[in-house]
């Protein structure tokens, strides 16, 4: 969250009249170099991005790389999506989960009123004239709902990965415009730690749903090398 956003919980007194347009949809993301994605998205998502874990207080979040520095995203120019796959994470902006200040354990649907996307002239309305809920509206809870189970299904993941010792930090050392550049903070499956796990635990591995997962994060990391690319045609 920036100082410059306005994240309040949406009211369907306040909100009445509000409306959601499609200008400059991305804007949000413009210098977001990795974002959240969840287990489920690995096989799609991996298809385009590469698909690593960063620290994230006490465990690992998965995160597909955008781009190789801070501020830097690859996929994103003139505001014009640059991939077939649009991670779950942005999708619902300027809508956001906020907690409830009187009840942390509680999710309620935030509205960013800052966003450029906010205003009451055109887009798709969040309430009726009966102040009930729009279809858009209902839709996109429904979809926040889903997503914030599929976080819950990614943290198991990554504790059973954890359990099993199967992340490690590594250092990617690519080559950029002729000049080697290290990105630290990347943690990635140990393929090695991986070919060694008993043949019960890979069973459990992949009745779970994990190895397929796995896999398509480790096939993930050649995207690598087409950031490398937009870099150079980027000059």
């Amino acid at each position: 969250m920036t100082s410059t956003q306005k994240i309040v919980p949406l009211d369907k007194n306040h909100h009445a009249t509000t409306k959601i347009n499609n200008t400059n949809v991305f804007s949000h993301i413009n210098d977001e170099h990795m974002l959240p994605v969840v287990v489920h998205e690995f096989a799609v998502a991996g298809a385009e991005f590469p698909i690593v874990f960063i620290k994230n207080n006490d465990t690992y979040q998965p995160v597909a790389m955008l781009g190789l520095a801070a501020k830097q995203n690859l996929f994103l120019q003139d505001n014009k999506w640059q991939a077939l796959y649009v991670p779950r994470a942005v999708r619902h902006y300027p809508l956001l989960l906020v907690r409830d200040q009187a009840d942390n354990e509680r999710l309620l649907i935030g509205l960013d009123e800052s966003s450029e996307r906010v205003g009451s002239d055109e887009g798709f309305e969040l309430f009726n004239a009966d102040g009930s809920e729009s279809e858009f509206l209902t839709q996109r809870k429904q979809q926040m709902a889903e997503y914030v189970d599929m976080g819950q299904r990614t943290r198991t993941f990554v504790e059973r990965l954890v359990s099993l010792e199967l992340i490690h930090e590594q250092v990617l050392t690519l080559n950029v415009n002729n000049e080697d550049r290290r990105i630290n903070g990347i943690f990635l499956v140990d393929e090695k730690k991986l070919n060694e796990l008993s043949d019960d635990v890979f069973l459990e591995l992949r009745k779970n749903g994990y190895l397929a997962a796995i896999y398509a994060q480790l096939m993930s990391l050649q995207h690598t090398q087409k950031l490398v690319k937009r870099i150079a045609e980027a000059g």
